[in-house]
């Protein structure tokens, strides 16, 4: 629903919410966790509010689905959420709305590919520690079940086999357990691991989603994101010398002039990532560096929580043959965007036409990559909104998010003067 909470989301315009699944998941709290849904608060009061105190837009798609809930009293099925549709919706806000609403310590959030990520350590963990023939899949199942009761996901996505075939068992036990999930996803559960090697094998486990959880689409035709068009000077198009010595530039300010560290080295999940160019919280790398090279998620993350800003410069517009190199680029910004990083960024085109999706060789010319174009346009989605500046002005720089305070008032200012001159 509305991706509005600019407070949490960082996007400047507020935006609420979905719920037949906050009232499903108010009851399932009811009936499955034993507590009460406390009667002052709630996401439907809290959404109330905020349109009330002129925090949220009151948007009348996601209002029908919200206030057009069954009664939770009459729910006693303990179903999850299933939250679906076009990037820039509000599903991430949605899910944190009800997620912050729930009245038990019980819970967890996670965004899906560090939750992944951490289900792969802790099975290969398990596979050191125990006899070849125990399955690590139950044991996991129940401990994820202990620490969380509720368990939301953000940005649910089946890309590889490997997460495919660990899914396919561990949510079914996870299910079995009493885990009520609640997550978001660009794709209806029917729509996920589209093409996968094995699908069959994956059937089961979409079957399940859809009986657990309730899915609701969240598309109301609009990305909330790109409402908000006021840009910081941080990303630079095309490549030219003047772009390479204004990166340089907002570089040195963003560390503030700090001497670089050449090739350090960040240590993790035993292995290494060399950074080329740092200071003071800031990275530089170049595209290639990062996202032509054997590159996955735990890098990124691990990038994300290291460093509050970083530099990728030389971003080339990318085709099908490039598909490779755009998917980890599109997993990067999304572990920048879910730690909230300042990223500044040069590149051979506007973003919104980084990623053609066609193939370039006279074998596929002019078939498009459906798959990857979809992907891309959640990250474009998130692009538009990293550049803002209440991206900026909310982000842990305090360097640029001072400089980005003070141009957003001295360009109020302006417009101001200009309004009065123009009146008289």
């Amino acid at each position: 629903m509305l991706r509005q909470l600019s407070a949490c989301r960082h996007s400047g315009i507020l935006r609420a919410s979905t719920s037949r699944g906050f009232h499903a998941a108010s009851s399932l709290l009811t009936h499955s966790l034993d507590t009460r849904v406390d009667t002052n608060g709630g996401p439907v009061r809290e959404y109330k509010r905020m349109v009330r105190d002129g925090r949220l837009i009151d948007d009348a798609f996601q209002r029908s689905i919200l206030f057009g809930a069954k009664d939770p009293e009459r729910v006693t099925a303990p179903r999850g959420l299933y939250i679906y549709g076009d990037v820039g919706t509000g599903k991430t806000t949605t899910m944190d709305m009800f997620y912050a609403s729930i009245p038990t310590k019980h819970k967890r959030r996670v965004h899906f590919h560090s939750f992944m990520l951490e289900v792969h350590a802790r099975i290969n963990h398990f596979r050191r520690t125990h006899s070849a023939h125990e399955d690590p899949v139950p044991t996991l199942a129940r401990e994820l079940a202990r620490a969380s009761r509720v368990v939301c996901f953000d940005e649910f996505q089946v890309t590889d086999i490997a997460d495919a075939m660990v899914l396919r068992r561990l949510l079914h036990e996870m299910f079995m357990c009493g885990v009520v999930m609640v997550t978001t996803s660009n794709r209806h559960p029917d729509a996920l691991y589209a093409n996968g090697i094995q699908r069959e094998s994956f059937m089961p486990c979409i079957d399940e989603l859809k009986r657990r959880c309730e899915c609701v689409s969240l598309d109301s035709g609009t990305d909330y994101r790109k409402l908000a068009r006021e840009s910081a000077q941080v990303f630079f198009a095309p490549i030219t010398r003047d772009t390479n010595s204004a990166i340089s530039a907002v570089f040195a300010r963003a560390s503030q002039n700090a001497q670089w560290e050449i090739n350090g080295e960040l240590r993790f999940l035993g292995r290494s990532l060399c950074v080329p160019r740092s200071a003071r919280g800031v990275a530089w790398f170049e595209f290639a560096n990062l996202c032509t090279q054997a590159h996955g998620s735990a890098d990124y993350i691990e990038l994300a929580r290291h460093f509050h800003t970083l530099v990728l410069t030389n971003v080339p517009v990318m085709h099908m043959d490039d598909r490779n190199a755009a998917r980890r680029f599109i997993t990067l910004i999304d572990a920048l965007y879910e730690a909230h990083v300042v990223l500044i960024m040069s590149c051979e085109a506007e973003i919104s036409d980084l990623f053609t999706g066609e193939f370039c060789g006279e074998k596929e010319k002019g078939c498009v990559g459906e798959e990857e174009v979809f992907a891309f346009q959640r990250a474009v989605s998130r692009l538009v909104e990293m550049q803002s500046t209440k991206w900026i002005v909310s982000g842990r720089n305090d360097v640029l998010a001072e400089n980005a305070r003070r141009q957003h008032v001295d360009s109020a200012k302006q417009a101001s003067e200009d309004q009065v001159l123009a009146t008289n």
